[in-house]
């Protein structure tokens, strides 16, 4: 095993679309304003800063680098209670649990949040199989770290691989927590296909030899995020230009695409039916505006799974532990500290 430490705290990624956009729009306003472009983001020319996970009191957690499968993987880890695995979304990194890490400390759990592959800074399994890649990589993962059994939690296709986990090694999952799981239709959600498919003509457009296409890209990123991610984007602006920096650079938005086709090739369309076999304690949280998995999926889940916990939140999208940290915390708190399944329910939260 390899493991190697690397300095805690925010990740700065400096890139020429970092820097660049601002200062064509210092020099080129004008000409820009011709173009039509009114709204292009930010002008100012600084450092991206990513919102990070730290523990209640604002301090860094353990970040280090762990290799496991040849991929060298991005972990962020604290605590010494019982387990707790969170696993993020397509696109996302670990700090999507930015907002859910502080309560998981104070309530004396080991909180272990990493870079899926190949989001973040993790590394690239360069496989055409995502799905396939993971059922080996996350039992791998916990080996490494030396739990035996820990509670995971998946938000979106952190969510698909959370099922699987379960599905394949039960040994290895004390509760099973998910959050607007991706995987659970019949087919893949059609905004895979969207964002391979526009993505795609983004990235020809990214290669054209003009400064202003860099900032088509991130307009283009951010309006989709703006329509779909949230209930009010108004509110999560922090989040969307994070998770937009995050795509902008040519090698990031290349990885966000292959991983994306990676995941419609691997798409079983069974992973709902397959998940009545799961028997762990289960506990699920939606919102009622997600606009990237429908919420329905949560009653057919409930229906299938009448011990199971679930949650749909009104007002909120696709990210209720960003939109409505504090329910959702007090939620996930009651949950983890349980030991009995609750009756099936629906449980509506304004």
């Amino acid at each position: 095993m390899r493991i190697r430490a690397i300095a805690p705290g925010y990740v700065t990624r400096v890139t020429a679309l970092d820097w660049t956009p601002a200062l064509v729009v210092e020099r080129r306003r004008g000409e820009l304003a011709k173009c039509g472009i009114t709204a292009i983001g930010r002008t100012v020319a600084r450092q991206a800063r990513h919102p990070g996970l730290h523990d209640a009191r604002g301090r860094d957690l353990s970040h280090r680098l762990v290799e496991v499968r040849g991929v060298e993987t991005y972990v962020v880890e604290a605590g010494d209670g019982p387990p707790v695995l969170l696993i993020h979304g397509y696109g996302d990194t670990a700090d999507g649990w930015r907002r859910v890490v502080p309560g998981l400390l104070d309530s004396g759990h080991r909180v272990i949040a990493i870079d899926i592959p190949p989001f973040g800074r993790s590394g690239d399994p360069r496989t055409r199989k995502l799905i396939d890649f993971y059922k080996p990589f996350f039992p791998e993962l916990l080996q490494r770290l030396e739990v035996d059994r820990a509670t995971v939690i998946g938000h979106s296709l952190g969510g698909a691989i959370a099922l699987h986990l379960t599905l394949d090694r039960p040994e290895l999952v004390e509760r099973l927590g998910l959050v607007a799981p991706a995987g659970l239709g019949k087919t893949p959600p059609w905004w895979w296909y969207a964002i391979t498919g526009y993505g795609t003509a983004w990235k020809a457009a990214l290669s054209l030899p003009s400064p202003v296409t860099p900032l088509l890209i991130r307009q283009g990123l951010t309006r989709f995020l703006d329509w779909r991610l949230f209930h009010d984007p108004r509110q999560m602006r922090e989040s969307i230009d994070h998770l937009v920096r995050m795509h902008s650079s040519p090698r990031d938005f290349d990885r966000l695409l292959a991983a994306g086709r990676c995941c419609i090739d691997s798409y079983t369309g069974t992973l709902l039916e397959d998940s009545a076999a799961i028997t762990v304690p289960k506990w699920m949280v939606w919102g009622r505006e997600d606009g990237l998995v429908p919420a329905k999926h949560a009653e057919a889940f409930a229906k299938l799974h009448p011990d199971a916990e679930v949650h749909v939140f009104e007002d909120c999208g696709h990210y209720p532990q960003i939109e409505l940290p504090a329910r959702f915390n007090a939620l996930l708190q009651e949950w983890v500290e349980g030991t009995e399944d609750r009756p099936a329910r629906i449980a509506r939260a304004a």
